[in-house]
């Protein structure tokens, strides 16, 4: 399941993700997640990214795909120089199969300060296709200067059950908004309209998801109007729009024939 934090949902969208991120977080699972989430965004083809459904996101979910690179340190060790190095000069051959190639360096604290220094050369001249998703629970152990050259993003949640709740709910609105009745979900509206600001983004961005995978893929007219309408909606949330008027807005547009 690709799920982009909040902050750079609206990012990728218009197309306006950056080329270098330091996702932060306490789980690994989590930071994982979003760093595959990310990498797919930044790869994908479709027309929302991450669509979830082209071959690039596919395989960048899955781990597979030959653009998306993950640099990790030895189980006890650091990140040495010559990983770094490596990736550098990985960077400069072109991409596989897209039109960007994403490096996820894991554990990035781990990097002894040679590498550190050998990262910012990338950091600072790599060719314009790459991009870098830098993972750390503890990012204030990176250099300043490398941490000045990527956009930090905090990264909430929490693995496992979570995730599957998520999932549920989402895969359950989007059935509401398509086929349900409307009373149904103007009382799931309400219901929600005192949710956190960050959780009702994640999952309206989940819906929208689910709404393009309903009935196998069958993108219905309905189905594209209110993917449109829940990409809308997130986007006002992510600029601090009021949760219970967005909730408000959703029941009103799917009232709409």
């Amino acid at each position: 399941m690709l799920t982009l934090p909040p902050a750079l949902a609206e990012r990728a969208r218009t197309g306006t993700l950056a080329h270098a991120y330091l996702l932060t977080a306490e789980d690994p699972v989590v930071l994982r997640d979003a760093a595959r989430a990310t990498a797919a965004a930044l790869v994908c083809q479709g027309e929302t990214p991450p669509c979830g459904e082209c071959k690039h996101c596919r395989k960048a979910e899955k781990g597979v795909h030959p653009d998306v690179i993950t640099v990790a340190p030895e189980p006890g060790k650091d990140l040495t120089v010559e990983q770094i190095r490596s990736l550098r000069q990985d960077a400069y051959i072109r991409p596989n199969e897209g039109k960007r190639k994403v490096y996820i360096v894991e554990n990035a604290q781990k990097m002894n300060p040679n590498a550190q220094n050998a990262f910012l050369k990338v950091l600072e001249d790599g060719p314009a296709y790459a991009a870098f998703l830098l993972l750390s629970p503890t990012p204030a152990a990176l250099l300043p200067t490398i941490r000045s050259r990527c956009e930090t993003v905090a990264v909430s949640g929490r693995a496992g059950t979570e995730d599957a709740d998520l999932a549920r709910r989402a895969g359950e609105l989007a059935g509401l908004l398509l086929d349900g009745e409307r009373w149904r979900l103007i009382s799931w509206c309400t219901e929600h309209e005192k949710d956190k600001r960050e959780d009702a983004a994640a999952l309206l961005e989940e819906t929208r998801r689910a709404v393009l995978r309903y009935r196998d893929g069958k993108n219905t007219p309905r189905a594209v109007r209110m993917a449109r309408t829940l990409q809308e909606l997130t986007a006002r949330l992510n600029g601090n729009a009021n949760v219970g008027c967005v909730w408000g807005a959703l029941w009103a547009e799917a009232g709409e024939t």
